[in-house]
């Protein structure tokens, strides 16, 4: 029986991620490092496009016509990521493709497909909209930023922080923890696009001397 081919950009730490997830026998991941000869001798079922590093200059017309590409661009929509059909953001910040329900937006004609392929792979899903910081991106960017006004007042340490958040609220990771997983540089990159329409969003100052002292 023919394999069921995934194409997938990756750098190393969410290609452990994507790796951690189940796959089905019938199903094969094969890892580019580039997008030269994309197609060559193999027809993918599905494109992955981890690595955010790609994502701007990505050559999405290259890629085989009605087939699903993943996306992972959580400050952009589908708009501004590409208008090509069959595009699908997903949140894959390190460590959330861990998580058995993968958070997607997508165009309302491609939800069908997407969520046929997902249901073949047993992975679970949720849609959410197609809005800058999808929604656990941007739930968690707001309370790493609350964090760091805390400890610009010097309320607490980031430890203590983390502890009173992670026992307080059961939250898998506190804020700093969860920075430290997802990279600071993400955290103030979605904030400084959600502040342009919310000044809820403004990064606290000296957010990156702050999230520095934890990573």
């Amino acid at each position: 029986m023919s394999k069921k081919i995934l194409f997938v950009w990756a750098d190393m730490g969410v290609k452990e991620d994507f790796l951690s997830r189940n796959f089905p026998p019938d199903y094969e991941v094969v890892f580019l490092h580039d997008t030269i000869n994309i197609h060559e001798n193999t027809k993918p079922v599905a494109y992955f496009i981890l690595d955010e590093s790609l994502v701007k200059d990505f050559p999405f017309d290259d890629l085989e016509a009605g087939k699903l590409v993943f996306v992972n661009d959580v400050c952009k929509t589908l708009e501004e990521i590409s208008t090509r059909k069959g595009i699908i953001r997903i949140n894959a910040w390190p460590g959330f493709l861990r998580y058995p329900l993968l958070e997607l937006a997508a165009r309302e004609t491609d939800k069908e497909a997407a969520e046929s392929m997902l249901a073949d792979l047993h992975w679970p899903l949720r849609w959410v909209a197609d809005i800058p910081g999808m929604v656990t991106p941007r739930v968690i960017s707001m309370i790493i930023n609350e964090a760091c006004f805390a400890m610009n007042e010097k309320i607490s340490s980031p430890s203590e922080i983390d502890i009173a958040l992670t026992l307080g609220t059961s939250y898998p990771l506190g804020p700093f923890e969860w920075a430290k997983q997802i990279g600071s540089q993400r955290i103030i990159n979605l904030l400084s696009v959600l502040s342009e329409k919310d000044e809820r969003y403004i990064p606290s100052p000296s957010i990156n001397i702050n999230l520095e002292t934890v990573s």
